[in-house]
């Protein structure tokens, strides 16, 4: 769901603002003068709802419960999170499962220690009319995609893999990650997109007669992990076993207050600008979507990450050529995690 193009020079330049921070900040993130650690998180892509689980954590006081003491940065890209990691500017990061095999196999320096979405974040969708119901029916046809070489064109071509569809039958199209993409498929400039959970629930929400079917379905990958360096893993790992509790925590909180979440959004507008308020309900209805359908299954299981779907997207990378065989494969370590939790 968080699969945007990245403009350059507004990479580099939060590149050279997040070097010139780091070397404000002690290595290793010493402590903070109230003796709290200092560490540096970065969102996938600016301040959205779907990152509220660490939003919340901050603004409603878990992290500070923890002993840490948290800058939370919006990032630009699952690059520039991975950039960040491996150049030690950030603690961690979050991005998405395919996203993190990707990077391992140019870097194998990051890890993802949990995950916080288990469910794809992504959903194909389509008219209802002219529905495509399958890989197999995006044969010969147009679908969109939110930017060229990100997660959804690579969870396309591992879902024709999956079906033993060449990609070259499947024409692409560029149209970013927003209800409006629909308008395209009225018009008939393309057959189908991909694109996040928050849009088809918009979608629904406007009456658009859309049919819809997760990417999971076909290509079942982790969705949304945690990454640190393999450094940082062994430096860190009470540290980012504290990040856990708290995130884990904060989850929990939002969780029982579903039915007044105006608190918890209060909570987080005060500090963080997130384009999800705006509306009536100031963001009630999604982000109780969000709890609902996303972040109970990371809670109850503690942000476990199941090695199975590790194993099937590595699998399914590997035979659509988005990367190479590879004889290190570890991507996920669940030490951190079993600190936290037991």
């Amino acid at each position: 769901m968080f699969d945007r193009p990245i403009d350059r020079r507004r990479a580099l330049a939060a590149t050279a603002a997040f070097a010139a921070g780091a070397l404000a900040v002690p290595s290793s993130f010493a402590l903070a003068a109230d003796d709290r650690r200092a560490l540096r998180y970065l969102t996938p892509f600016g301040f959205i709802l779907g990152f509220a689980e660490v939003m919340y954590a901050d603004t409603g006081g878990f992290f500070d419960k923890q002993g840490l003491d948290i800058t939370v940065q919006g990032g630009r890209g699952s690059a520039m999170a991975v950039q960040q990691v491996t150049a030690g500017n950030v603690l961690l990061s979050r991005t998405g499962g395919t996203d993190l095999i990707k990077a391992y196999a140019k870097d194998p320096t990051v890890v993802a220690i949990a995950e916080i979405y288990q469910r794809g974040a992504f959903f194909v969708i389509s008219s209802g009319d002219k529905s495509v119901k399958s890989p197999t029916g995006m044969a010969g046809k147009t679908v969109g995609i939110v930017s060229t070489g990100g997660a959804t064109e690579n969870l396309l071509d591992m879902m024709l893999a999956a079906a033993d569809i060449p990609s070259d039958q499947v024409k692409r199209e560029p149209v970013g990650n927003a209800p409006s993409a629909f308008e395209l498929v009225k018009l008939g400039r393309i057959d189908a997109f991909i694109a996040t959970a928050d849009t088809v629930f918009q979608l629904e929400t406007d009456k658009q007669p859309v049919f819809t079917w997760p990417t999971d379905d076909h290509a079942p990958a982790p969705a949304q992990v945690y990454m640190t360096s393999k450094v940082n893993l062994e430096k860190e790992t009470e540290t980012l076993a504290k990040f856990l509790r708290a995130v884990h925590a904060a989850l929990g909180d939002m969780i029982a207050k579903q039915n007044d979440l105006a608190p918890v959004l209060t909570s987080m507008t005060a500090k963080y600008e997130i384009v999800e308020v705006k509306g009536s309900d100031k963001g009630a209805a999604i982000l109780k979507h969000a709890l609902d359908q996303t972040f109970k299954p990371p809670y109850r299981d503690k942000l476990a990450s199941d090695p199975k779907q590790w194993a099937s997207a590595y699998e399914l990378m590997v035979k659509a050529k988005i990367v190479s065989p590879m004889h290190d494969r570890d991507f996920y370590d669940d030490r951190v995690r079993k600190i936290a939790f037991g």
